[in-house]
């Protein structure tokens, strides 16, 4: 079993819980009291969502990038470890996510980021980091020619057919005309009738 890049559920645990602060941080903002945290949630859910938008390149396998993404490579590239390095991450998230325990419809985003933290520092604590995923999508070239002439295929056998004195058609080589089914084998002839005119006494 090979090693489990623990980036890429964190990744998408952390921007989970970035929509779910910025839905909780929306409802806390009417209607309920400490309406300070609600904003709060609002703004940390945005900024997540923005920070954890662009995947990792994994390092097995290729990355299937998010629409857009690459707009946001060169700035996650210019800021260096504060978004490359994990360990950022995971103290930023740890307490992000401490003020918003306090409201109620904050609460749930607040354990989803907690999770996502914790994710983060197992990524981290593994030697994970941030990287750009690039050009992985490769042109596939057709390394075989097609074959210039058809393959032979086996002749054709054309069947013999022949009607019996009953009017039917039969298939000499093996099905019938008529049924579809097995060839009839053919009926026995008839003998010979003698005509009632006949007189065995003439000479």
């Amino acid at each position: 079993m090979g090693q489990i890049e623990w980036a890429m559920w964190a990744n998408e645990q952390a921007l989970a819980s970035s929509l779910i602060m910025l839905t909780g941080g929306i409802i806390g903002v009417n209607g309920f009291d400490g309406w300070e945290y609600g904003v709060y949630t609002i703004i940390a859910g945005v900024l997540i969502c923005l920070l954890e938008y662009p995947r990792s390149k994994r390092v097995k396998g290729t990355t299937i990038e998010r629409k857009f993404q690459r707009l946001w490579n060169p700035l996650m590239i210019k800021c260096g470890p504060v978004t490359q390095n994990y360990y950022f991450r995971f103290v930023g998230y740890m307490i992000a996510c401490v003020p918003c325990v306090f409201l109620l419809p904050t609460l749930l985003g607040g354990m989803c980021l907690f999770i996502a933290s914790i994710i983060y520092f197992k990524a981290a604590f593994g030697g994970e980091h941030w990287k750009p995923v690039g050009d992985q999508i490769r042109k596939k070239t057709l390394t075989t020619r097609p074959p210039s002439r058809p393959p032979p295929r086996p002749p054709v056998q054309k069947s013999r057919a022949e009607t019996n004195p009953e009017g039917e058609t039969i298939d000499i080589d093996g099905d019938s005309t008529n049924g579809g089914g097995p060839a009839r084998p053919p009926p026995p002839a008839k003998p010979y009738a003698i005509p009632a005119s006949y007189d065995s006494n003439r000479v």
